[in-house]
């Protein structure tokens, strides 16, 4: 668990690009499933701002975890079944039985956090801050998600959350994507697993389609069906300055996903 590079076997083929030619059913079902993500967001984000002013936190953490947990499974299984969208995640079933485990994947689009959290029990995650305050995230707040507003308050947070069993899912990119690739990792991921005293585990995400990457909004149509493979790394411990040691797992993500630079 010691070692600081993150990289499995020699993974799978790339996938295969988007190859269906643009279709009315395949538009139509696209603009259904916007429908479905857009109610279940806004409907229990509503049912969490009220219930964040009913439940003390220590029964209001739990159910909006678990419950977010199962709207994801729901929202992906529903985008499988409409034949848009093709999943291979076997390989997080592992992340079942995580538990106090910084959990850090490449960040290509938006739909990373719902691919890793769907398959992680107890799942505190660290958001963007002022999405909080959005009536869609309040699911988010009453989970007890963590806005990154200021440093040391998500330290403090992160690390107690850890401390007490929850699993941190966090992208060290701190952004998405702008060209698919690995970008620069931010050392704040390592700071909080060091001090928490929590392993990281690398998560590798890979898709076929640039939808919902930087720049891309939920409204423009991609090519279908589109394709995502998540795999597991192994986990690490952090070893050094923060700063080195995200740069050395950051390599070892190109290394993973075949992005080695030069």
């Amino acid at each position: 668990m010691s070692a600081p590079h993150p990289a499995p076997p020699p993974g799978p083929l790339p996938l295969s690009p988007p190859d269906r030619p643009p279709g009315l059913r395949d538009h139509l079902t696209f603009l259904a499933l916007l429908a479905l993500v857009a109610a279940c967001f806004l409907g229990w984000g509503l049912a969490g701002l009220l219930l964040c002013l009913l439940l003390p936190p220590r029964y209001g953490r739990p159910l909006g975890r678990r419950t977010i947990r199962a709207g994801f499974r729901f929202l992906l299984g529903a985008m499988e079944r409409s034949g848009l969208v093709e999943l291979d995640l076997s390989a997080l079933a592992p992340l079942g039985r995580a538990r106090g485990v910084v959990v850090a994947p490449n960040h290509l689009s938006l739909i990373d956090v719902m691919l890793v959290v769907a398959a992680l029990p107890d799942a505190a995650c660290i958001m963007k801050a002022g999405l909080e305050r959005n009536p869609a995230m309040g699911g988010g707040r009453l989970a007890g998600y963590i806005p990154n507003d200021a440093a040391l308050p998500v330290l403090r947070r992160s690390v107690e959350a850890l401390r007490e069993g929850a699993n941190l899912v966090v992208f060290p990119e701190g952004t998405r994507s702008p060209d698919g690739r690995v970008g620069p990792f931010h050392p704040g991921f390592a700071l909080i697993a060091r001090r928490a005293g929590a392993p990281v585990q690398p998560v590798f995400i890979e898709s076929n389609t640039r939808y919902l990457g930087k720049g891309w909004p939920i409204w423009r149509r991609p090519a279908f069906p589109l394709r995502y493979r998540a795999r597991l790394g192994e986990p690490v411990t952090v070893q050094g300055p923060a700063t080195a040691f995200a740069e050395r797992l950051r390599c070892g993500y190109d290394a993973a996903l075949g992005q080695a630079r030069p």
